[in-house]
């Protein structure tokens, strides 16, 4: 079978094009496959065609909508076309990784304040999300139950909407905690929460938490803006325990240097650092907003809260800064969740959407 993906992306560093990495190196062990994409930072398999999609460069939205016309200026025909998100008006196969009209209600109920090109361009790109998805697509990936709720509730498409997770990294050994702990400037007695990713997903009730949960420390790795969340530490003051690494080069030591990770997003289709941080044994706290919330059982293999705020946080870190114990086994099931939950899995399904879809 002549596969095609179509991404921003090619490059682990981020959640779509980290997919594109593991399903694609998947998916060309078994066909022929051409990525199309504005960039490639991570190695292209061998034997795999790479197009260089010409859009435009400089901020996330001016790719997002130079993306399509230009791909349609190189694309050639294969027998799946495999779109990640809307990259094109017309795909045989899409894989949902933000239901963009559900995460702009989402921010709107949490007052948060989206950046300039979401705010200009966000309602325009997301009614070309909702035709691509209620028609361009002939069938869809949802990488989780919610995330196909939403684009039935959003874009009024319930038929041809297929459940497949993302994939969890294979469970490894964890680097060293207390070299961890040195690398970062941290108390090696501290009990340390960790945020990754986007600060506008969850980082603020992360923050929040630390006013009431008045022994732990936060460490923030990521690469968005996060100085009107300094502000909100300081405010707060809890500054001083909210620590902010830069040149971080292996998210896998910030999973060893914490005693758990918080994601209480306001809105994730799935939540990819969640599944890394379980892969690596490292318990987590996650709202339900997040997809992969699915998979985890409360008090089992991780710890899910119902409301994503400062209190809700603080109750759910105290209880399993006390508790050692509970730690260890919330950490040790979640590498049981992990090792089930494969990219191996997931590209399996995956191809078996693609043959459903061509008959």
């Amino acid at each position: 079978m002549n596969v095609a993906f179509a991404a921003h992306n090619f490059d682990r560093r981020e959640g779509t094009g980290g997919y594109v990495v593991e399903i694609l190196t998947r998916v060309a062990r078994h066909h022929d496959v051409t990525l199309y994409a504005a960039a490639a930072r991570a190695p292209v398999p061998e034997g795999v065609r790479f197009v260089h999609v010409p859009a435009l460069r400089g901020s996330a939205y001016a790719t997002i909508l130079s993306f399509p016309r230009a791909f349609a200026a190189v694309r050639r025909r294969h027998d799946i076309l495999h779109a990640q998100g809307w990259v094109t008006d017309v795909a045989d196969v899409a894989t949902a990784h933000i239901v963009l009209a559900a995460w702009r209600r989402a921010a709107r109920l949490a007052g948060v304040r989206t950046p300039t090109g979401e705010r200009l361009f966000g309602r325009f790109v997301a009614s070309r999300e909702a035709r691509f998805f209620a028609k361009g697509a002939r069938a869809i990936i949802a990488p989780s139950r919610k995330a196909g709720r939403e684009i039935g509730e959003c874009y009024g498409r319930t038929d041809g909407v297929q459940v497949i997770p993302h994939g969890f990294p294979n469970p490894g050994d964890s680097a060293d905690r207390t070299k961890a702990r040195r690398r970062f400037g941290l108390d090696p007695q501290a009990f340390v929460a960790l945020y990754v990713g986007d600060g506008r997903k969850g980082l603020a009730p992360a923050i929040e938490a630390l006013d009431t949960a008045r022994n732990a420390h936060l460490l923030v790795v990521g690469r968005s803006p996060f100085e009107s969340f300094r502000h909100l530490a300081e405010r707060l003051g809890v500054a001083g325990r909210v620590h902010w690494p830069t040149n971080v080069q292996s998210v896998g030591e910030a999973y060893a240097a914490a005693d758990v990770l918080v994601h209480a997003t306001i809105y994730d289709t799935f939540g990819l650092t969640v599944a890394e941080a379980m892969a690596a044994g490292l318990p987590v706290i996650v709202s339900r907003e997040a997809g992969v919330a699915e998979l985890i059982n409360h008090g089992v293999n991780g710890w899910i809260v119902e409301r994503p705020d400062g209190p809700t946080v603080a109750a759910a870190m105290d209880t399993l800064a006390a508790d050692p114990g509970q730690r260890r086994a919330l950490g040790e099931a979640a590498r049981v969740v992990a090792a089930d939950w494969s990219w191996d899995r997931a590209a399996a399904d995956t191809m078996a959407v693609y043959e459903a879809v061509r008959g």
